[in-house]
């Protein structure tokens, strides 16, 4: 007589296949599970049984897919399987028989079988105990939430172990297909230490050929005849695996936690937040994209990790964020650190190829580690007005002054490299919190560039020239007071370079609050007036370089529309070599100088000129 699961069969399908596994192709992983428990479990009892797993894919008469796995394990009793399969929750792994607790089996095998109700309609297990004088059973469900179980009588030609034969709904045949139950099986099962091998037909062949999908061993714990061989290996491993040749390898031990495995460095730099890994629990493939098992910095690698130890949440898709996974990441975290201080400085062409590659990691790393911090300073290289050099030849030369944008670089560079000041650009992501960071820590004097800088660099006029030059300097400064720039002269390189804009932060600042009081003065002026300083300082300086040609014509230009066009040109222009985009009102202006110069050119042509 037909009885029935203590469980709403099909809510509990629906359940597992649309909000707690990923996928009906978990249904296989399921099995291989309860297939590995098994013969795990016959080991303990008899450590020279067999330990292979048979998958064969077929169709039945009726045409329909199939697929039958057979293991070589304890098997089960009458009762065990009446008990086992029709109970929600309830494993084999925790029966006393095989150990309470014991953590070198899997999954649950109640739950592993009825994964398999979400691509069959009908269940059949037929299976052998190791138990002495113990009957072979057949046991049978069925999607209406039935199951049937009955001894055989033919107990001597079934070999002791669990044949579960599937036969597919017809909307879930392709799950059952062999392409597909070889790829799954790879998939799930590569690094199993048993014998697992999928059947699959040859087209001039009767018989099966069986593919080996399991390895004897971790491909980080092979053995090699050199360390070449093994990094070889291990990077066809992460090409199969992943999909890239990697930059190198680096090993991760954990044995206190029970966690082993390999990262890999990848090729390309990527964004932070994209490090997803493949992680094993004792060999079975949990997820083939798991987050949160690494260090949120430590997204310039991919890594393999195989654990006995940490806890998968219920889909074993993902690992339950405890505190355990928190120790083992931190661990993990201290390993890669420890690699990147001893490789690093070794200025190997791995070390190059790193460096070179993710500079962006090793600078977020920096952040929050104090020995990371130091191996920054030394080994990675920052973009200076003297070329690329790292912070500790900066150090020893001195004080560390930088920029903390690539505009404010670029406006400068030229001039302070011709001057020999040398600035570093920390324009980019990290750099200026490096630095400051690094300004906190003793022995290092480190500071953003003012405008005096350079100005103290450049070279002063002598004291007659002062006074030839005090009326157009005044006219300057007059005319370009409604930009808010003061205008000075100074003798700086290269000279093909008329003129420069300096400028400081906090006069950027009371610049940009005093435009938006001007272009809405109802709505902000008030707010904006409370932040207002009594300050008669200018926020620019246009800095006319008396060693230009084209700047000396401008200044002994006599006062008119031509001196005033002229110093528009040269300061649009320098706000333009700073970096800057011209506004519409400036552009505006620039067009307007130009077209003034042209029609005083055109208007008193030289000798040489044509007209």
């Amino acid at each position: 007589m037909a009885e029935r699961f203590q469980v709403d069969l099909s809510g509990m399908v629906d359940l597992l296949s649309r909000h707690l596994y990923s996928g009906p192709q978990v249904y296989l992983r399921e099995l291989i599970q309860n297939a590995v428990d098994a013969v795990t479990a016959r080991q303990n009892v008899d450590p020279g049984a067999p330990a292979t797993i048979r998958l064969s894919p077929g169709v039945n008469a009726a045409g329909d897919p199939t697929l039958e796995i057979t293991d070589s394990g304890i098997g089960l009793t009458t009762a065990e399987a009446r008990e086992l399969l029709a109970t929600i929750g309830r494993s084999s792994k925790r029966d006393a028989t095989f150990g309470l607790g014991r953590n070198e089996f899997i999954g649950q095998f109640g739950i592993g079988m009825l994964a398999a109700f979400m691509v069959a309609d009908r269940i059949e297990v037929t299976s052998r105990s190791l138990t002495p004088g113990a009957q072979v059973i057949r046991w049978e469900g069925h999607a209406d939430g039935t199951f049937d179980v009955h001894e055989l009588t033919t107990s001597d030609t079934v070999p002791l172990g669990t044949t579960v034969r599937l036969t597919a709904r017809r909307d879930t045949g392709h799950w059952l297909s062999g392409d597909t139950v070889l790829g799954l099986a790879r998939e799930y099962g590569s690094l199993l230490p048993f014998d697992i091998a999928v059947s699959v037909s040859v087209s001039d062949s009767l018989d099966p050929v069986w593919h080996r999908v399991s390895e004897p061993e971790l491909p980080w714990r092979v053995a090699h005849a050199s360390d070449r061989d093994r990094s070889r290996a291990l990077a066809a491993y992460c090409e199969r695996t992943f999909g890239f040749t990697p930059l190198g390898h680096i090993d991760l031990e954990l044995p206190v936690a029970g966690v082993s495995g390999v990262a890999f460095i990848l090729p390309q730099s990527v964004s932070p937040g994209s490090g997803q890994h493949r992680v094993y629990t004792k060999r079975m493939l949990l997820g083939a994209r798991v987050d949160r098992v690494l260090p949120d910095w430590a997204f310039f690698v991919r890594a393999v990790l195989d654990t006995d130890a940490l806890t998968p949440t219920a889909s074993r898709e993902q690992l339950h964020d405890d505190e355990v996974l928190f120790g083992v990441r931190e661990a993990i975290g201290v390993q890669l650190q420890q690699w990147a201080l001893r490789e690093l400085r070794s200025d190997s062409r791995l070390a190059r190829l790193v460096i070179g590659t993710h500079h962006l990691a090793l600078r977020g790393l920096a952040l929050t580690d104090q020995s990371m911090l130091d191996l920054v300073t030394e080994v990675l290289p920052f973009e200076t007005t003297d070329g690329p050099l790292t912070l500790a030849q900066l150090g020893a030369a001195g004080e560390v002054v930088y920029t903390t944008t690539t505009e404010a670089y670029r406006r400068v560079a030229a001039v302070a490299r011709a001057q020999g000041i040398v600035v570093l650009n920390a324009g980019y992501v990290y750099d200026a919190d490096l630095l400051a960071r690094l300004g906190q820590r003793p022995g290092w004097s480190v500071r953003e560039l003012a405008s005096a800088d350079l100005v103290q660099a450049l070279g002063l006029p002598g004291v007659d020239r002062e006074w030839e030059l005090a009326d157009a300097v005044a006219r300057a400064r007059e005319l370009l007071t409604p930009d808010d720039c003061d205008v000075i002269v100074r003798s700086f390189s290269p000279e093909t370079v008329p003129a420069i804009l300096l400028r400081d932060p906090e006069g950027e600042h009371r610049r940009d609050r005093d435009r938006e009081r001007s272009a809405s003065p109802e709505l902000w002026g008030g707010l904006l007036d409370s932040f207002a300083e009594n300050t008669t300082s200018r926020t620019r300086t246009l800095v006319l370089n008396d060693t230009s040609a084209v700047a000396r014509r401008l200044l002994a230009a006599p006062p008119g529309a031509v001196f005033a066009s002229g110093l528009r040109a040269l300061y649009l222009s320098a706000v333009m070599l700073a970096g800057d985009g011209l506004r519409s009102s400036e552009s505006a202006a620039l067009a307007d100088a130009l077209g003034q110069l042209l029609e005083s050119a055109l208007a008193h042509p030289t000798q040489e000129d044509p007209a």
